[in-house]
């Protein structure tokens, strides 16, 4: 029992251990007018990266939300999320691409979307151009969906993957970028750049000392054995 005990509180310190320093592998992007805008509509989205190795290779498990809530610009509570864009560093290559259950069913390489120029990769639904076309099969405001790219490259690691994207979309190196349509506000239609936003004071979390996940131990061990001699004298009395 004292064993089953001891190998139990061990692994829960191995765990909390572990998990103490794990690395970050994800982070949001805002596709906001306060990042540059052609139409300040207000037309919004959150795009959520998540990076996971697999073998080699690294998943970015893209989360896109449609944020557009009448807030920002010319407030615009309506918007049709037709295509994303973004830029990868040059030691990265979509080796393919999943659509899920979006709308998103296209991967486009270097796509074009004036004034802003070209971005390593794009999604939108089946269109000839990335910049127009019929906006069927877009996000609509409130609406989410995700999607998944395969990511390739030499020595890939998830975390130094995405902290590399991070820290060159916030110093604005690599660009984002979102094109809508269907707006009720403006000229109808927006395209949106994005960036990144200081992550809130993480809330302190109190983990038990060293010396005191030991006291613990210790004390439930001591609990046991007093347990295990109360047992064994009522057994002696009861064979007495």
């Amino acid at each position: 029992m004292k064993n089953v005990l001891a190998s139990t509180i061990a692994a829960i310190g191995m765990t909390i251990a572990s998990s103490a320093f794990l690395p970050a592998q994800a982070f949001s992007l805002f596709l906001d007018p306060e990042f540059g805008s052609t139409e300040n509509t207000g037309s919004k989205a959150q795009l959520d990266f998540n990076f996971v190795q697999s073998g080699n290779d690294v998943l970015l498990n893209l989360g896109i939300t449609n944020a557009t809530n009448g807030t920002g610009g010319l407030k615009a509570t309506q918007a049709t999320l037709v295509g994303l864009a973004f830029d990868l560093t040059p030691n990265l290559k979509v080796a393919s691409y999943s659509a899920g259950d979006s709308g998103f069913t296209k991967l486009w390489s270097n796509a074009e979307l004036n004034p802003y120029g070209s971005f390593t990769v794009g999604i939108s639904p089946q269109r000839n151009s990335f910049a127009g076309g019929n906006p069927r099969d877009g996000l609509g405001a409130g609406s989410s969906t995700n999607v998944s790219f395969r990511l390739t490259g030499q020595g890939l690691k998830a975390a130094e993957v995405e902290q590399t994207i991070y820290a060159g979309i916030n110093s604005g190196s690599l660009r984002a970028v979102g094109r809508f349509q269907q707006v009720n506000a403006g000229g109808g239609s927006d395209k949106v750049l994005g960036g990144v936003r200081p992550d809130p004071e993480p809330t302190p979390t109190e983990v038990p000392e060293p010396s005191t996940a030991l006291a613990l131990g210790l004390f439930a061990l001591r609990a046991i054995g007093a347990t295990n001699r109360t047992q064994a004298k009522a057994t002696v009395s009861a064979e007495s």
